[in-house]
């Protein structure tokens, strides 16, 4: 994976979360899809920022 590509990627994700987050405080919100929204939003974060870790590790292998 591209680093270029994934940190615009986090970005995209982080912007998504924070209009999501924002949707969710409105009055009758559909709050259990934005919630199952915000887990794919958070995992998709999650695995991105994992494979920065790995590269990282192994950058400091090298």
């Amino acid at each position: 994976m591209n680093e270029s590509y994934r940190q615009t990627r986090i970005a995209q994700l982080q912007n998504h979360r924070h209009v999501l987050l924002q949707r969710r405080e409105q009055r009758g919100a559909p709050i259990a899809s934005i919630d199952m929204e915000l887990n794919v939003v958070r995992a998709e974060l999650q695995a991105l920022y994992e494979v920065g870790r790995m590269q990282l590790v192994a950058d400091a292998d090298a």
